[in-house]
């Protein structure tokens, strides 16, 4: 088992967009994980993607920690092998219960995710409707180390930043806050090949 820190980037204040810590050493609420979509970066800055690639691993399957269904799969392994794909995102069928899930998406020729989150307001019960958008991203992902190297080192993984509010106590007041995140699943535009397959809701 290996292992690495993720980043952790300082809050904002919501009012004035200035960063809540005034020294690296302040309190941990001032901070926060900037979201998965850091992993490529931190990967790559902690020497564990090099490491992986010198042990000829070629690759990475990520899933999110509270997915008990998310295993090793052969068959998606194959067919990425099969397609050459860098990048294959796992889709399910979308339920009522899986209304806010990010969905893929075709805009300007690319694949792209489409996160609640990014959605304006007027169209928000359009996302929700399931015989539109009828799956979502389980953030099963299968992706391809050397093109994880090949991005990061170019400075080519521009991801959308999804604005997260919260609030945190200072001097007994409760104070709006931001977080500055991005998804994992958003670096899909960039790769290769990259798709979708759609997968039994058994591994969600």
């Amino acid at each position: 088992i290996r292992s690495f820190n993720q980043s952790r980037f300082p809050r904002v204040y919501k009012d004035s967009m200035l960063p809540v810590p005034e020294t690296y050493n302040d309190p941990k609420d001032a901070w926060y994980p900037p979201g998965h979509g850091d992993l490529f970066e931190s990967l790559h800055a902690s020497g564990e993607l090099d490491a992986l690639i010198a042990q000829g691993r070629e690759v990475l399957f990520v899933s999110n920690g509270d997915n008990l269904g998310a295993t090793v799969d052969l068959k998606i392994l194959n067919h990425m092998i099969e397609t050459g794909a860098e990048y294959i995102m796992e889709l399910t069928d979308k339920t009522r219960a899986d209304v806010k899930g990010g969905t893929l998406i075709s805009y300007d020729g690319q694949v792209r995710l489409l996160e609640v989150a990014q959605v304006p307001k007027e169209h928000i019960d359009e996302f929700k409707n399931i015989r539109k958008f009828t799956n979502f991203n389980t953030n099963n992902l299968w992706i391809n180390l050397k093109a994880v190297k090949r991005l990061v080192e170019s400075s080519a993984l521009e991801m959308e930043i999804i604005p997260n509010q919260k609030t945190i106590t200072r001097g007994g007041q409760e104070i709006n806050v931001l977080q500055l995140e991005t998804a994992c699943g958003a670096a899909i535009r960039h790769f290769s090949g990259a798709h979708g397959v759609v997968v039994p809701r058994s591994r969600f």
